[in-house]
Formats: C-alpha cells, sequence, structure tokens
C-alpha cells in the first residue's frame, strides 16, 4: 500500500494509512492533530513502524526525551519487517531523536537523493531550525536552497509545501520578492499552513514591510488553533514588527500575554528564543521593568543542562541580564565543548558570551571585538537571518568602541 504521496508502506491496513497520512499533513503544516493521528494509526496496525517514528520526533520536540526515545526504539524494532525507505526514514528519525545532528543531515540528504517524495523525512532538513541551519556550516542557506531546487524535480510544482519551502530558501539566501512571491501563493493555495505563514513574515520582514507584516500576522492568527505549534512564535513575529513600528508598548502587551500564555503549551525550545531574545531587544531599546523572571523559569525548567548553540546563545542572554557569572562560565564551558567536537557554530556563540562577559567587566573594547567576530560569522549559528540579527543590533545600540 502506498501513503498520500506515493510512498509504499509495509501494512495491509489501508485504514492504519489512512490516519498515519492526517498526522504527516498536520506536521508538515504546523497543525494540530498529530499525536491523536498517530496513535489512531497505531491502534490500526501496531506493528506499523513510520507512526511510531513520527511520534517520537514530535516527543522530542516536545521536550519528552525519555519517551520519545522509548518510541523510536519501538520504532526501530517494527521496521525490521519493512521496506528499505522506511528502514532508512527511521534510522533518519533516530539519529535526530538519539541527539546526532551531523549524522541525521547526512542521512536526510541521501534519503532525498533516493526517495524524494517522502517529505515528512526531508522536511526535517528545512526551516529556520531544521538540519541544515543548525549544522554549523556558513553555507547552510544555499544548501538548503540547493535541497529544495533538487526536491521539485519529483514534485508537482503547485504543491504548496514544496512552494513555501522554495520561498524559503530563497528569502534566507536574499531573493526575497520571488520568494515572498512563492510563499504568497503557496498559502493562497493551503491557507491553513502555520509554516506558510511563518514564511510569509519572513519575508515581510526582510522586505522591511512592517505594516504590512502585522496586518497579515493579525489577520491569519485569528484562524489558527492556539495550542497549534507556531501560535507563539507568530506573535513573537508580531512583536517584532511592532518593535519597528516604535509601538513598544504593544510588543510588551503581546509579549505579557499571548506570548507569555503559550510557553506551557508549547515546544520548550522554540519559546526559549522567543521570549529572551524579544526581552533582550526590548531592554535594548530601554524598555525598563521587563519580566525578565518569564524567561529565567522557562529555562530553569527545561534547560538546567544547556541547550544546542542556538539554544546556548540566548541561556547565555539570560545570564548576563541577571550577571549571573557562574551561569555565563557554564554556558561558555558547554560552547567550547560543542566547539571541540567539530561545531562550527559553537565557536562564534564563544565568542557571543565572551562579549557578554566583557561587558559584565565592564571592557567594552574587548566585548566590541567579540561582538564583530560574531557578526561576522553569525549565519553558523542557525536560526534565520531575522533572529541573528540580535547580534548586529547589540553592537550597534551599545555604540561599542572599535
Amino acid at each position: 500500500m502506498d501513503d498520500f504521496y506515493g510512498n509504499g508502506v509495509t501494512t495491509a491496513s489501508q485504514a492504519a494509512i489512512r490516519h498515519y497520512d492526517r498526522a504527516v499533513d498536520a506536521h508538515l503544516h504546523a497543525w494540530p492533530g498529530v499525536l491523536e493521528s498517530v496513535e489512531a494509526a497505531t491502534a490500526e496496525d501496531p506493528d506499523l513502524a513510520l507512526p511510531h517514528s513520527l511520534k517520537a520526533l514530535v516527543l522530542a520536540g516536545r521536550g519528552r526525551s525519555a519517551e520519545a526515545r522509548d518510541e523510536i526504539a519501538t520504532a526501530q524494532a517494527c521496521v525490521m519487517r519493512a521496506r528499505p525507505r522506511e528502514q532508512s526514514h527511521v534510522e533518519l528519525i533516530s539519529a535526530i531523536v538519539q541527539g546526532r545532528p551531523r549524522d541525521a543531515l547526512a542521512r536526510v540528504v541521501e534519503h532525498a537523493r533516493l526517495y524524494p517524495t517522502d517529505l515528512l523525512s526531508a522536511s526535517t532538513a528545512l526551516g529556520a531550525y531544521g538540519l541544515f541551519a543548525f549544522s554549523g556550516r556558513a553555507d547552510h542557506n544555499a544548501a538548503r536552497l540547493a535541497f529544495t531546487e533538487a526536491l521539485a524535480e519529483h514534485l508537482p510544482s503547485d504543491l504548496p509545501w514544496l512552494m513555501a519551502y522554495r520561498g524559503w530558501a530563497r528569502i534566507e539566501t536574499g531573493q526575497v520578492g520571488e520568494g515572498l512571491a512563492m510563499a504568497r501563493r503557496a498559502i493562497a493555495l493551503r491557507p491553513d499552513n502555520g509554516h506558510n505563514a511563518h514564511i510569509v513574515l519572513h519575508g515581510l520582514f526582510e522586505s522591511g514591510e512592517a505594516g504590512a507584516s502585522l496586518d497579515f500576522v493579525d489577520a491569519w492568527l485569528p484562524t489558527y488553533p492556539e495550542d497549534a505549534l507556531m501560535w507563539g512564535h507568530l506573535h513573537w513575529h508580531a512583536a517584532l514588527s511592532e518593535i519597528e513600528l516604535g509601538k513598544l508598548d504593544s510588543a510588551v502587551a503581546r509579549l505579557l500575554g499571548p506570548i507569555a500564555d503559550y510557553l506551557p503549551r508549547g515546544t520548550p525550545f522554540m519559546g526559549l528564543p522567543d521570549v529572551v531574545a524579544l526581552l533582550w531587544r526590548l531592554g535594548l531599546l530601554g524598555v525598563r521593568g521587563l519580566p525578565w523572571e518569564i524567561a529565567h523559569e522557562h529555562a530553569e525548567r527545561h534547560f538546567p543542562n544547556g541547550s544546542n548553540v542556538f539554544g546556548e546563545l540566548h541561556l547565555a542572554m539570560l545570564a548576563a541580564v541577571r550577571a549571573d557569572r557562574p551561569a555565563l562560565a557554564a554556558a561558555l564551558s558547554r560552547l567550547e565543548a560543542l566547539g571541540e567536537r567539530g561545531h562550527a557554530g559553537a565557536l562564534v556563540a564563544v565568542r557571543w558570551t565572551q562579549a557578554l562577559i566583557a561587558l559584565l567587566d565592564g571592557d567594552r573594547a574587548a566585548a566590541r571585538e567579540h561582538l564583530d567576530a560574531c557578526s561576522d560569522d553569525a549565519v553558523r549559528l542557525g536560526g534565520s537571518h531575522a533572529q541573528r540579527g540580535i547580534v548586529e543590533q547589540t553592537r550597534d545600540v551599545l555604540r561599542l568602541p572599535s
């Protein structure tokens, strides 16, 4: 039997495939219902490996690591009797769940070459938090563009999911007008797509259209369920637009309202940079009395032992605001260890953390030197261009000496 995209699936249950297709569709479009559909699929066929691997991926994203590892172990046991495509798919997801991103990236590139219509697998490489973005490579934006163009040779040109990510890849490589137009066409074809709404917002941000960005997100968000993956982050984009428009009170109100309210029900990792970076940007602009305790409590609950490179960037910011030198030293140590293991982005985040330490020490010249070095290679940090802009903004607002 085949799934919705024509990939063979080892099961005798058409009902299981139908439920799995719904789970994949929800996952690809940042819509609720993934786990519910996965559970329905495994109820129909407990030995079907793919729903178990998708559940593991979702649980890992929600910070439920132990459950994710158990679920991927189940998928690995089930997939031994399945086709090579399914085995490759599960091993790719296993590498992600088990914390082997370099292995996962190599696997997804090869998997997409062999099985380009397996969109769930391909999706793990894409986006601001995908495997390309977090690879530490200086060319990850160009690599992601090449990856999506290779997929396009095997998929319908008007497939909204593909059109949106081809647009995203262009936006992040500086082809903003073309990329935004593709994202707009995609969302016209498939309006209920949280990832695509996010891509449109990035295109508008890079175009300098803060007013249009705010109009778009405020018109689109009421159609989006409040427990969906991107709900909090889309409000972050709205707050960013409000800051650009000088509406600082509105940005603070959005932070204290929907963004803070979403933290407990969102994915822990996405919430960390959203809250910390927004507080930091507002602080740079002179807003006082900001609720940093919201970010601190979130970090203490979910990241007591650190995070990946992009997460550490924000943990260092949180420590600097609190003048918590032991926490800054711990972040620096973790980043140095990641750098020693070959992650080039960690070495860039080291310079960011050293800059924050220098600021606490009152050594503004050293801080400027570290921030310049960080800014020069900031693309290796991951995330999006809009998010990484905080490095230059910090340097410029503080007017550090050359």
